[in-house]
């Protein structure tokens, strides 16, 4: 019987359950560029009051600064009307309201010990590292990518990391149950061999994608092509639909 789940809110924004604790990440954005699907209107409403199966999130955690991933008018506004216990903020950095984010909401920040592990509720180990952003423009934007440990998975967000193999040396042998990576990740063949034989990745979710339907840049076509020619290294499967969830 599984006692977790991984669902998807919308572009990069998944949910984690396990057991009763919640952990929503990079599940409060806006995307002001209009590059990538934005939360549903009907379920940010729900949101912001509190209500619904996304109030009183237990952790909110942030992999990077972006607006697609953190915005804090969004932020701010959900913390005002929900109960949560633990933040990982975005790395600092210019980016309106991340200060004051950081000023206001300190005392919420999860602490990490020296080897960058915290220890979450019901037995959920929280580890994060630091790769730069995969686009050469943001190459001064760390981004943290969580790894997520329970005694069913482990479970590895990459976000908007770059994929050069000499950033994932320090993690080669990491095994990894489920995969998060962007369909550039996995277009690329660096991203691939990092994949397949630094993280041993059982199930890979690409993700940080749009609907079918909103395929502006050609993301979702590309990687569909990747995956029916890679279909055989791993099983692999696309999140672009809210709601698409795998239990664990």
């Amino acid at each position: 019987m599984a006692t977790g789940e991984l669902i998807l809110l919308a572009n990069a924004g998944v949910l984690i359950v396990y057991k009763q604790t919640k952990i929503l990440i990079d599940g409060l954005y806006k995307d002001l560029g209009a590059h990538f699907t934005d939360i549903p209107g009907e379920i940010w409403q729900l949101m912001k009051n509190g209500k619904g199966d996304l109030a009183d999130i237990d952790y909110i955690l942030f992999t990077h600064s972006h607006y697609d991933h953190y915005y804090s008018p969004y932020l701010r506004t959900y913390l005002a009307n929900n109960k949560v216990k633990g933040l990982v903020l975005p790395p600092m950095d210019t980016t309106n309201g991340l200060l004051a984010d950081y000023k206001t909401y300190g005392n919420k920040q999860i602490v990490f010990a020296g080897d960058n592990k915290a220890l979450l509720q019901d037995d959920i180990i929280l580890k994060r590292f630091i790769i730069r952003h995969v686009d050469k423009k943001y190459h001064d934007v760390p981004v943290q990518c969580f790894l997520f440990e329970t005694p069913e998975a482990k479970i590895l967000l990459l976000s908007d990391s770059d994929y050069e193999e000499e950033l994932f040396a320090p993690y080669k042998g990491l095994a990894v149950d489920y995969l998060f990576v962007t369909p550039v990740f996995f277009n690329s063949p660096h991203g691939r061999k990092i994949i397949f034989t630094y993280l041993k990745v059982k199930k890979i979710i690409i993700y940080h994608l749009n609907a079918s339907n909103e395929d502006r840049y050609g993301y979702y076509k590309m990687v569909t092509r990747d995956v029916e020619k890679y279909a055989g290294a791993a099983e692999i499967v696309l999140w672009n639909k809210l709601g698409q969830h795998i239990p664990f």
